[in-house]
């Protein structure tokens, strides 16, 4: 070992510890001005502020706006209290005045109320109610009095008058100056007048006048105090000190409030101090409000520069105070330099050995700092080929975290003493060792970042493991002998019988991360965690854990209770500690927090507290008193739950319950207090609001109801009625109906004969459309048959003769038959298509004259070879639906006819419009023409191709085909002789 001797003076830093947090509101926060003139508390726990914008009330969390009165004047002073212990507040000049009762604002009547200033005798009065930091008497006012319940006491700048009620004014004291009132204040009825120039008080009882001749605080120069008879609080402020001044049994009593430096500086209205809820309100002439949450909590600060203030382990030194590793050692309220010395490696743990000397773990070594050389000397102990991890103490054992070189294994050394030569056992882990509780003098629990160990000194052995995968943090014992453990963000466990219990986490799952408990008198655990400090009942721990119904009740704290910041530090050994004068001290990222459970306050509202009376529905704001009612055309409707709740909401665990609804489940209320319906059936509705009203779990109830107006067409009669004419209206469609099937039945039989006897016909029209198709097809064996039966003939005449000359004339021969062949089996195949077709009627109009002239340039070479003309007379504006395929068929095949049976003549294509709905086509040549037989026959098969008796003659495919698809189109064709010789041919077509 070596032994260092460090020469340090000893002394004490500077500083007491913050007691409180504040925070400001103003405009930017919803505030409607930023003057803050009065501040007040009615008698259902509501504050209430008059500002030169209107008058607000505040509960806590919302301020709720009063400035809705037929005054353009919204400048309001202070606030006095009536008989009834309500509130009236005057605006600038006492032009109107305002009643605060019931948690509502109204004005009253001009002349109803007596007004603060008065005339008489050339003389301006104006009552004294309430002192000012700002400006306290106005030259304008000839004399100030001030009403108590014993009478009445006149200050007129020259003396002071008394009066009572039926009886003559008489003059107590003078001289006295109106300037020294600046100080004066009222304690049940007796008026008190500091005089600080000369060190005395002035005492107004009943109308006689005593003196206090002792110094105090009360006429000390240095001290300024404020006093508002409304609200009967006295504040003296001297130095930064503010205290609180009372009365017991006629003797004036000072308590000290809080420190705040700065108070002189600021440009104060008011100020109003909620016993309650342990805060202070103060009114800024610029600034809005502040509201300062004094607290029993104390955070002391080294405030040393460039250094933070986060702390982590720390011993108890002296009965009232803590060492931490640095060597700083500190008290609630100041901070001591007990050593220096530089850390920059992180392992939190610190501890005493058996002579008190303090233990700790810095660059792989054990430091000793040793108590009789006042923790200066010290020395180190360093363990070859190993890194210390960290240094923990088992009943009368002293144990070391060691790992390897590189950090594979984690060893557990067990030493008999805190020399650390011997070790009595050595247990090797693979995951890295947080914690080391002892359960008996031979085992001892080892937690992990994989579970906790059980493991035996006497067998050298690891006997369990259990609470696999969990990474535990702290493993302690409660006075009861019961087992907890924290781990790393998965919760918070009792272990029993080597079983871990997950103990319900708070509602926000803080306590997944809880970090180390303390257990107080009074049957609570203090847990700390990365969230706020949480206060519980063990005995609901132990019956949850036993029977998994007893409800878990949290309560936790934060910066709106006096902490300065939420966040505490754990994963340290001792990460907390209970000192001998009964102090808990946790660490925080803002130092360590010390408090005395008995002092901490949980803060619950009473019963009568919570007032379900406003409803906001879009942009109106509904007043009722058990029962609100609802139009059936709302959207949304806004409960409103007005209570005076100053503290963390979460910690009333205030829900909401809709009665008769689809949905009756509990539901959390929001912190901005209210309960949303909507989409909710006409009907009544029970709404229940519960909220925690004390440590017990003990809920309390308030119930209203909701009545939600239906439409005429949801009420019970209309349904009833709706449901009668339901019924009638079945009836009369039955009867209907049956009246209506009679009738068709009637009509299928009339309509079936008369299908019947239009299938008989059509079948009759397939049967002579199908004998039709045969005949063209026998016509088309009959045609056919011949070309094949020459071109066989011719091939075998090919084969037989060595002719050249004859060989080419059969060639010639099989060539023209052949392209006959070939054309009639095209002509076959575009009837075939054009019949299978479904449209008759295009989409579009076709000009006919196009179509024509289409097909007279196909022909035109043609004729001109036989000295034939064609002529396209059709007149260019007639237009038809009818398909364009089918009918440039037909006029093809027409053409084509003419033009191969007429030579040396002419073939004229014309049309003319017949009425809206007909078109005739005309096709005429001067050829051969047909033989009457032929017309006759043509004429026929139009006519008759359809009949039973129709007989087919082989004249040809081509106008068979034109024919057929002329009925196809829904046309008509005629044939005619032409003068002196040819056909002509028309075609009439329904457009």
């Amino acid at each position: 070992m070596n032994l260092f001797y460090v020469i340090v003076i000893f002394f004490p830093l500077f500083f007491s510890a913050q007691d409180y947090t504040f925070r400001w509101y103003n405009m930017d926060q919803g505030l409607p001005q930023n003057s803050i003139k009065d501040i007040t508390k009615d008698k259902y726990g509501f504050i209430w502020l008059s500002t030169d914008g209107g008058i607000l009330r505040y509960d806590g969390h919302n301020f709720l706006l009063y400035n809705n009165f037929k005054t353009s004047n919204l400048s309001f002073g202070s606030f006095l209290r009536t008989k009834n212990r309500d509130f009236i507040c005057f605006n600038n000049n006492d032009e109107n005045c305002v009643l605060i009762s019931d948690r509502t604002v109204k004005m009253l009547p001009n002349g109803k109320i007596s007004k603060t200033y008065s005339m008489g005798n050339n003389v301006q009065y104006k009552r004294y109610y309430k002192s000012s930091f700002i400006n306290n008497f106005f030259p304008e006012t000839n004399c100030y009095y001030v009403i108590s319940n014993s009478g009445t006491y006149f200050f007129n700048n020259r003396y002071i008058i008394y009066k009572k009620e039926n009886k003559p004014e008489k003059k107590i004291l003078a001289p006295f100056l109106m300037k020294e009132l600046r100080n004066a204040f009222e304690h049940e009825n007796i008026i008190f007048l500091p005089d600080q120039k000369n060190r005395k008080t002035i005492i107004l009882k009943n109308g006689i006048v005593s003196y206090d001749s002792k110094p105090s605080l009360y006429n000390d120069p240095g001290s300024r105090i404020y006093w508002h008879q409304g609200t009967g609080q006295v504040f003296v402020i001297n130095n930064g000190n503010i205290y609180r001044s009372k009365i017991s049994n006629g003797i004036l009593t000072l308590t000290f409030l809080m420190r705040y430096k700065k108070i002189e500086k600021e440009l104060l209205y008011c100020m109003f101090y909620d016993e309650e809820s342990n805060k202070l309100y103060l009114g800024n002439v610029l600034k809005g409000l502040k509201i300062i949450n004094l607290s029993n909590f104390y955070t002391p600060q080294k405030n040393v520069p460039f250094s933070g203030e986060f702390v982590y382990e720390a011993l108890p030194f002296t009965p009232n105070s803590i060492i931490s590793k640095q060597g700083f050692e500190y008290y609630k309220d100041k901070v001591n330099k007990i050593y220096s010395a530089d850390f920059n490696y992180d392992r939190r743990y610190l501890l005493y050995d058996n002579s008190l000397n303090l233990l700790y773990v810095e660059y792989n070594k054990i430091h000793r700092r040793y108590r009789s050389s006042h923790y200066q000397a010290h020395d180190s102990i360093n363990f070859p080929q190993r890194n210390v991890e960290g240094i923990f103490k088992a009943g009368n054992n002293f144990v070391v975290n060691m790992a390897d070189s590189k950090y594979q294994y984690y060893y557990l050394n067990i030493f008999a003493d805190d020399q650390f030569k011997k070790t009595k056992s050595i247990f090797r882990f693979k995951a890295n060792i947080n914690f080391v509780k002892e359960l008996n003098k031979d085992s001892m629990y080892v937690g992990t970042t994989d579970g906790i160990y059980l493991v035996s000194n006497s067998k050298n052995k690891i006997l369990k493991h259990f609470a696999k995968n969990l990474p535990i943090k702290e493993i302690q014992q409660t006075k009861d002998g019961n087992f907890w453990f924290t781990t790393h963000n998965r919760g918070f466990y009792l272990l029993k019988n080597d079983n871990e219990i997950r103990i319900p986490e708070d509602k926000n799952g803080y306590l997944s991360s809880a970090h180390h408990i303390l257990e107080d008198h009074y049957g609570f655990f203090w847990i700390s965690s990365n969230n706020g400090l949480f206060k519980v009942s063990k005995k609901s721990l132990l019956g949850y854990a036993k029977n998994k119904k007893t409800k878990v009740i949290w309560y936790r704290y934060t910066k709106e209770d006096g902490l300065l910041n939420n966040e505490f530090n754990g994963s340290a050994n001792p990460s907390g500690n209970i000192l001998e004068n009964e102090e808990f001290v946790f660490p925080s990222m803002e130092g360590f927090v010390f408090f005395k459970p008995g002092e901490i306050r949980v803060h619950y509202p009473r019963k009568n507290q919570l007032f379900i009376e406003r409803a906001q529905v879009g942009k109106e704001t509904i007043k009722f008193t058990d029962t609100l009612y609802l139009k059936s055309d709302y959207k949304n409707a806004e409960i409103l739950l007005d209570f005076p709740y100053y503290h963390n909401i979460e910690n009333i665990y205030i829900e909401a319950r809709l009665e008769g609804s689809s949905n009756s489940k509990w539901e959390k209320i929001k912190n901005d207090r209210k309960f949303i319906l909507n989409n909710a059936e006409p009907g009544d509705y029970k709404l229940n609001i519960r909220f925690l009203g004390s440590e017990d779990g003990q809920f309390i109830y308030k119930q209203i109801v909701v009545k939600i107006k239906p439409f005429f067409y949801q009420t019970i009669w209309f349904k009833s009625f709706m449901i009668v004419l339901g019924i009638m209206f079945v009836v009369l469609i039955i009867y209907a109906r049956t009246n209506f099937l009679k009738r068709m039945v009637k009509t299928l039989k009339h309509t079936l004969n008369s299908k019947d006897q239009e299938l008989e016909i059509t079948a009759n029209k397939l049967k002579n459309e199908t004998e039709y198709q045969q005949k063209i097809m026998e016509s088309i064996s009959h045609d056919i048959t011949t070309p094949i039966r020459f071109l066989v003939s011719i091939s075998q005449r090919l084969n037989s003769t060595k002719d050249n000359e004859l060989q080419k004339k059969y060639f010639d021969e099989i060539y023209h038959t052949s392209e006959q062949l070939f054309k009639f089996t095209l002509d076959l195949k575009e009837y075939t298509s054009l019949f299978k077709e479904e449209n008759i009627f295009d989409k579009i109009e076709n000009h006919i004259h196009t179509l024509v002239q289409s097909k007279k340039l196909l022909f035109d070479q043609i004729a001109l070879a036989n000295n034939t003309t064609l002529y396209n007379l059709c007149d260019p504006h007639i237009t038809t639906r009818v398909n364009h395929n089918i009918l440039s068929s037909i006029v093809h095949n027409l053409i084509d006819n003419a033009v191969k049976n007429t030579q040396n003549g002419k073939v004229l294509i014309e049309t003319e419009q017949k009425g809206e709905k007909q078109i005739e086509i005309t096709i005429s040549d001067t050829g051969k023409g047909m033989s009457q037989d032929q017309l006759e026959y043509y004429s026929f098969v139009f006519e008759n191709m359809e009949k039973d008796n129709f007989v087919f003659k082989n004249y040809g495919l081509g106008l068979h085909m034109v024919i057929q698809l002329t009925k196809k189109i829904n046309a008509k064709i005629t044939f005619h002789k032409n003068t002196p010789k040819g056909t002509i041919i028309k075609i009439f077509l329904k457009n």
